[in-house]
């Protein structure tokens, strides 16, 4: 009788202590189910922390279990043992693009782990003591030891990486790829070959950023941009590998850095390229050597004019820049990291480095006029000439750059992929920002390309202007609600009626939302989206600012006939 009594009050404390107990990490487990989106080191964490909570309560129910088993050995009745198993469930994160993580609540989370390592120690000793003391294995008691120690061990590594952070990041919410990348970077997966080439970055080896930009412009690595961004944000103040040639590409790195590596590099390449040029002129058995030299430094400063201050607009800033084939060239007119809304414009057809002033020009015509309409909302306008684009010249007949195919757009959509995934990693946390792809023409092809690469998550608004097909024959097919995919065609543009990629995104069945534009002559349809004043770049300023109920309905050109050859007919022309 006494072996009995003995057995059920053990079995009564271990139960007690189970209650208490058993929840220990289930805030935590709250907290990571609510962020769980931040992606990188923070599900790989929650992947972690789901099996030490589940080992925390198998372990209190062997416990339970064995001792229970001891009471009917003892000739008592089987007692009842309450479910310990828990689902802890929160809210999940809102959608965005540009989302962000509250430093109060991985606070909390820190506080929560170092509590659980404090008290499931304890617990794990009077367990095994418990069992050991009846002659049962003490093997639970072992088991919330170990789970005492890893709360212990993340709750320090947090709260250390928690406080770099916040001493480092100037805002009052963190960037969830921040979050993802460096407040859990313990966890992060390998990527070894990334780990390698940022760690040689750091270490300012040029051979380097090359070959990071290589993975970059694949467009393979969704998560690359983040971890730049997280892998910037803790490097030491001094020294910081900005002067590498073509460092200022790297997508994820701050508008800001971008801007200022990038003027260092030209600048620099601007003086090398002078001197080369004076050193080939010494030798005339290098013919057509100057001649390159001279249009590479034609170039750069082409690029310097395009970058002087325009009165009535924000200062320009250069995120990219590159001189090899048709050139590449990314100007931001506003900071993307920072404005409400950012809008991308992306073109097509014979667009590159050397034809630039107009791409330039039709993005601060967009900059303009969603500022009109904005009601104060900061906007960032960007002129996205990231690959290359195709060309009337021998390449025609070459299906990689052939406007008649879509091997350039295959490849410039993953790299506007990748910098579009830049633009969300150094973006500000915000829950109402907005991001915009504009794809004119082949452009559109190539912004189709990218959609379907990053699937919900290149823009929260696509429109497409004066597009021959976007690779798909249905909006949803692009990864986006069809009600927000538009699509703009002006009466008379004959490239819209040339359906060569796909279904036409003008069509009704494609199911997108067509949106006014007017009617032009043939000759100048294709390039009159961005005419001042007119009912297309009115409603892509609407557009652009998510004011869809306020579009404006075009005048129509005539309220009278027309005849279509009226020289032959004077008379009735008059």
């Amino acid at each position: 009788m006494a072996e009995y009594a003995a057995a059920l009050a053990a079995f009564q404390r271990v139960t007690a202590l189970a209650i208490e107990h058993h929840a220990a990490l289930d805030t935590a487990a709250r907290l990571m189910h609510a962020h769980a989106w931040v992606g990188g080191g923070a599900a790989a964490f929650t992947t972690d922390l789901t099996g030490h909570r589940t080992r925390l309560q198998s372990s209190l129910s062997a416990a339970m279990r064995a001792l229970g088993d001891l009471v009917v050995r003892q000739g008592g009745p089987n007692p009842t043992t309450p479910a310990l198993t828990t689902s802890p469930t929160g809210a999940s994160a809102p959608a965005g693009a540009f989302r962000g993580i509250d430093p109060q609540a991985m606070s909390t989370l820190v506080s929560v782990l170092d509590h659980a390592g404090h008290t499931l120690a304890s617990a794990g000793s009077r367990l095994g003591s418990e069992l050991a003391g009846h002659g049962l294995s003490a093997q639970p008691g072992h088991t919330l030891g170990q789970v005492a120690g890893w709360s212990a061990e993340s709750g320090r590594d947090l709260r250390q990486r928690l406080s770099r952070i916040q001493r480092s990041v100037p805002w009052s919410t963190l960037p969830a790829g921040l979050a993802a990348y460096d407040l859990f970077g313990a966890h992060a997966p390998g990527s070894g070959q990334v780990r390698q080439l940022l760690h040689r970055v750091a270490a300012g080896d040029a051979g380097a950023v090359p070959a990071l930009l290589a993975v970059q412009e694949s467009g393979q690595d969704t998560t690359l941009a983040a971890r730049v961004n997280a892998w910037w944000h803790a490097l030491p103040e001094d020294p910081r590998p900005t002067t590498l040639a073509g460092f200022g590409n790297l997508n994820g790195l701050p508008a800001a850095i971008r801007d200022q590596a990038n003027r260092h590099w030209l600048s620099a390449e601007k003086a090398r390229l002078a001197t080369e040029l004076k050193k080939s002129f010494d030798r005339p058995e290098d013919l057509g050597g100057w001649e390159k030299t001279a249009n590479q430094l034609r170039r750069l400063n082409l690029i310097e004019e395009e970058l002087q201050p325009r009165p009535g607009y924000p200062s320009p800033l250069l995120l990219a820049f590159d001189l090899t084939g048709n050139g590449r060239l990314i100007i931001s007119w506003g900071d993307p990291d920072t404005a409400d809304i950012t809008v991308t414009n992306v073109s097509g057809l014979t667009s590159g480095l050397d034809a630039a002033h107009g791409d330039l020009e039709r993005a601060r015509a967009l900059w303009r006029q969603a500022a009109v309409t904005g009601g104060g909302k900061s906007i960032a306008s960007i002129t996205w000439l990231g690959y290359d684009a195709p060309q009337i010249d021998p390449g025609l007949f070459d299906p990689g750059k052939s406007v008649a195919f879509e091997g350039a757009a295959a490849k410039g959509g993953a790299a506007l992929a990748s910098f579009t995934d830049g633009l969300r990693a150094s973006h500000h946390p915000s829950g109402t920002a907005r991001s915009v792809v504009i794809g004119h023409s082949y452009g559109s092809l190539t912004s189709g390309h990218a959609a379907t690469l990053r699937p919900g998550r290149l823009a929260d608004d696509l429109i497409l202007v004066g597009s021959p097909g976007v690779g798909v024959n249905h909006a949803r097919e692009l990864g986006l609600d069809p009600k927000h995919v538009w699509v703009g065609e002006a009466g008379g543009d004959p490239v819209t009626t040339l359906g060569s990629f796909g279904a036409d995104p003008g069509d009704e069945s494609f199911g997108a939302q067509r949106f006014p534009v007017g009617r032009n002559v043939w000759t100048s349809a294709h390039s009159s989206y961005w005419d001042r004043h007119s009912a297309s770049i009115r409603n892509m300023g609407r557009l652009i600012n998510g004011q869809y109920d306020e579009l404006d309905q075009p005048e129509p050109l005539s309220k009278s006939p027309q005849l279509l050859m009226p020289e032959l007919a004077p008379e009735q022309n008059r």
